[in-house]
């Protein structure tokens, strides 16, 4: 289907601009409506437009994050099988089981979705003894594989020793040499064999923002003495046994298999290593990396990958199995530790635009600009001819008029009617690149809109923030007409970095991102921000105290009915007002003296206090609804 103003703007095209089949992996597309739908099941389409209805229908304001959980199903049952397939392309019977970090997203029903994929086996990895409470509470009562990482004091070891007696399959990984002698007192002490794993410190680095997590200056981890030592530990208690599993870990979104590699084969000669020192380890565990293309540039750079899962399952199983045919090892049961890659493409947030800054917003005609001063007047008339013409304007131009404008303010020759218009031509001259720091000039036409989102990006991608974190975002409507307009998304919050600044489209990274004109017809305009599924829930802040967003599970049942569950309502006022230990019975006493003092009021102060207790419980968003604060929680 084709745009009627632009035959060439097709359904196709509307993809291929917004990278969808690419960071997509086939679980997001559009619809012939011109709307974002998603595919949990790569079979069925939910409208995401229908979606957002829906919420609204149930009362809920926006922002609102969308988990699928059909989608973390099948990522955890793709990756499964792709070790699969490798393994019979390779002609050996290597194991693989895939382990879920909870750390990169640690809510229950994701946690709970994972557990239940349709594999034969399944564990989950926890770094901290938080963690590992919250796996003890989601592992099948029959069945449960479970590995202990982490920095560790005595009641971590305990408990992961309990676990083992509860019939869970525990692996504990010593990172640190002190924690082998709290393990042997406590296994003695509850007379059980522990089935132990080391972390071994390699020096191969993989490239990106994780590189931290290999080198010989890692955090984590035994280097090549302190593994001497433990082995020789081992063997001077009797319990070389006790060794099952060999871990290493290079870091997260490892964009270039080539450095996995490197990394791999390391790993793999410390494991004959150990082997010929007379210890029998029957797991090797890669720990993660598995890249998401987030920027959908297919390429080794920090956000995007060069590789399908099926590579990296072929990497893995094909180093690991030449190494031990030349080595005459035998094969180890293959461990992975991939939470990114599992989870990342199951969420997203749904929002609506607020408002719209245009660069023309102020624009007007020089024939209502009466008395001010001449040289500025003449000066502003020749850029905005120049961006008329759509010609090249040089930099020096732009930096000169400004500097003119603010001299001729403050000496009192310009008066705001005239600066209103001076900064009307300045906003025009807005470009995607700094302008003082572009030598060759500037093309007035390129000027980018700001458009305010009901989302703050510190609580709903904080990566973007802290990292410079690429994630795709397009429209969920009108993808059959073409947009238009320069963009730049802009949140709530009160501070400069609330903004996104690199926006992958049509296969490069933009500073802007072409959305479509609103005409302040009051039509809802919905975006959807996309890979949000790994880490960003759990390291979401609450700066300007705006909280947790409403979230809820969105499945589609074997009829193609929509089926909303796990509903959860985001923070209202009150709970984020008590992490940061201010009551609201504190404000609401303290403007009942106040309004006490004033006396009377054309507003009864008994509506004031309502409203201000509903305020308490409220949304801490704005609200998509034209009403006075209402209530979200009692």
């Amino acid at each position: 289907m084709a745009n009627s103003d632009n035959p060439d703007w097709t359904l196709k095209r509307a993809q291929e601009f917004y990278n969808i089949p690419v960071w997509s992996e086939g679980y997001f597309g559009v619809n012939d409506q011109g709307h974002m739908v998603a595919n949990p099941n790569k079979q069925t389409n939910i409208d995401l437009v229908e979606v957002a209805e829906e919420i609204r229908a149930r009362d809920l304001s926006l922002p609102v994050l969308i988990r699928f959980p059909q989608i973390l199903q099948a990522r955890v049952e793709e990756l499964d099988n792709a070790f699969m397939r490798a393994a019979n392309n390779a002609g050996c019977r290597l194991n693989h089981i895939p382990y879920y970090p909870i750390k990169v997203n640690q809510q229950r029903t994701v946690i709970e979705k994972i557990l239940s994929s349709d594999i034969n086996n399944i564990g989950l990895e926890v770094g901290s003894k938080t963690e590992l409470l919250v796996a003890l509470g989601l592992l099948d009562i029959d069945q449960g594989k479970l590995i202990c990482n982490g920095y560790k004091d005595r009641a971590y070891i305990r408990i992961a020793l309990y676990a083992q007696l509860m019939g869970i399959d525990v692996f504990i990984v010593v990172e640190n040499l002190s924690e082998l002698e709290i393990i042997k007192q406590e296994s003695l002490a509850m007379d059980v064999a522990p089935k132990l794993g080391v972390r071994v410190r390699i020096n191969s680095v993989a490239s990106g923002n994780w590189q931290n997590s290999g080198g010989r200056d890692a955090k984590f981890g035994l280097d090549a003495r302190d593994i001497l030592l433990c082995l020789r530990q081992l063997k001077q208690w009797n319990c070389r046994d006790w060794l099952h599993l060999v871990h290493f870990h290079m870091g997260s979104q490892i964009s270039n298999l080539e450095e996995f590699t490197v990394g791999l084969s390391e790993a793999m000669c410390i494991y004959a290593e150990v082997i010929s020192r007379g210890f029998k380890p029957g797991y090797i565990d890669v720990g993660g990396g598995l890249a998401v293309d987030y920027a959908a540039k297919n390429d080794t750079s920090y956000f995007s990958k060069a590789y399908s899962m099926q590579d990296y399952a072929n990497t893995v199983v094909n180093t690991i199995n030449h190494f031990c045919e030349i080595k005459k090892l035998p094969l180890p049961t293959v461990v992975t530790e991939n939470g990114r890659a599992i989870t990342a493409h199951h969420a997203m947030l749904i929002t609506n635009v607020l408002e719209v800054e245009n660069h023309h917003y102020f624009s007007q005609s020089d024939a209502g600009i009466s008395g001010g001063n001449q040289e500025l007047h003449e000066s502003g008339k020749k850029l905005a001819q120049l961006m008329s013409d759509n010609k090249i304007i040089e930099c020096q131009q732009v930096d000169a008029f400004e500097a003119l404008l603010n001299d001729k303010f403050l000496t009192g020759e310009v008066g705001l009617e005239q600066r209103a218009w001076a900064e009307a031509i300045l906003r025009r001259c807005s470009v995607t690149a700094n302008v003082s720091g572009v030598s060759e000039g500037v093309n007035a036409s390129s000027a980018i809109d700001k458009y305010y989102c009901n989302f703050s990006i510190f609580q709903s991608m904080p990566d973007v923030w802290g990292l410079g974190q690429i994630f795709p975002i397009a429209p969920l409507m009108k993808l059959n007409q073409q947009p238009t307009m320069k963009t730049r998304l802009h949140d709530l919050t009160c501070d400069s970095d609330g903004q996104i600044s690199q926006y992958a489209v049509d296969g490069k990274l933009e500073d802007h991102l072409l959305l479509h004109e609103l005409n302040g017809d009051h039509q809802e305009y919905l975006l959807g921000f996309f890979l949000l599924g790994a880490y960003q829930e759990v390291l979401g802040d609450i700066h300007n105290l705006f909280g947790d967003t409403h979230a809820l599970n969105v499945e589609q049942d074997e009829q193609g009915q929509l089926k909303f569950t796990e509903v959860e309502i985001g923070d209202c006022v009150d709970e984020i007002l008590n992490s940061i230990h201010l009551e609201g019975r504190q404000i609401i006493d303290r403007c009942q003296q106040r309004l006490g003092q004033m006396g009377t009021s054309s507003v009864p102060i008994s509506g004031m206090i309502d409203e201000i207790k509903n305020a308490l419980f409220g949304y801490t968003y704005l609200d998509s609804i034209d009403r006075p604060a209402h209530r979200i929680k009692r």
